[in-house]
């Protein structure tokens, strides 16, 4: 069993909020995959598949390793988890999956390696771009996609959804050789890959 976990904030005032691109990409692998959501009771939504487990945390994404234990900790190795989540060292449209890493100062990463005491799970790392010098990047994660940005924001959603696919399928050295390349052109040109 694979556990695919989506960072996030619960609740609409968050929904379409960049730190929310975890749980953004996770509703777009459950349409595809034609699944559907029920609450744990575990501070988590779930949708289960054949292999694998999606879960979307529903505690405030500083406190994400709380609600994840509860939902995890009973079932699995931590090298069963990936972690899905916004990055703003990555330009908006791009991805990169890694095998293990460290917080980067990302709290709802760190929330989770403090909780299951490891780092050795495997991330997938959403690309929202840096903050422009005069917004705090607090500010800047918790605001909401431009217009201007919607057609990457699209395409980065189809590709993660397509990159939690191949690791489901075919692992994560598999996922990160298709995934982790630098297209030659744009993401939107070359169709996702």
């Amino acid at each position: 069993m694979k556990f695919i976990v989506g960072l996030g904030n619960p609740g609409k005032k968050y929904s379409k909020t960049r730190h929310n691109i975890g749980f953004m990409v996770l509703d777009r692998f459950a349409e595809t995959a034609n699944l559907s959501w029920k609450h744990s009771g575990d501070r988590a939504y779930i949708s289960s598949g054949d292999n694998f487990m999606l879960i979307k945390p529903q505690l405030y994404m500083n406190n994400t390793g709380t609600a994840l234990s509860l939902t995890i900790k009973k079932y699995i190795s931590h090298e069963n988890i990936l972690l899905v989540y916004d990055d703003m060292d990555i330009d908006l449209g791009r991805i990169k999956i890694k095998k293990t890493g460290s917080a980067a100062g990302h709290k709802g990463v760190q929330s989770v390696i403090d909780v299951l005491d490891t780092r050795e799970f495997c991330r997938l790392r959403v690309g929202i771009g840096r903050p422009p010098e005069n917004i705090d990047p607090v500010d800047y994660v918790l605001s909401e996609f431009k217009k201007s940005e919607m057609e990457l924001l699209k395409t980065s959603i189809e590709t993660s959804s397509q990159a939690i696919s191949a690791y489901l399928d075919y692992g994560i050295s598999v996922a990160m050789n298709k995934f982790n390349k630098k297209p030659e052109k744009s993401l939107q040109d070359s169709g996702g890959e």
